[in-house]
């Protein structure tokens, strides 16, 4: 499709392998903190409308001014 479709398959912490937990202690109360779970999963779909490529080559910019000249 000339590069204007781009798909991108993205996963974070696919198997619950980042678990972060604390323990508190106050010497009134004790807390205790539990992280849910941070599994992600995201699927992009892009396409892109009238691409237009570059019309400048990056060789010989400005030959024709500087004959002129």
């Amino acid at each position: 499709m000339n590069e204007r479709l781009s798909l991108q398959l993205q996963g974070t912490d696919l198997f619950n392998s980042s678990q972060a937990r604390a323990v508190q202690y106050n010497s009134k109360r004790t807390t205790m903190l539990d992280q849910q779970a941070r599994r992600s999963f995201r699927l992009t779909l892009r396409y892109k409308f009238n691409v237009t490529k570059s019309k400048y080559k990056g060789t010989g910019a400005g030959q024709e001014q500087r004959s002129r000249m």
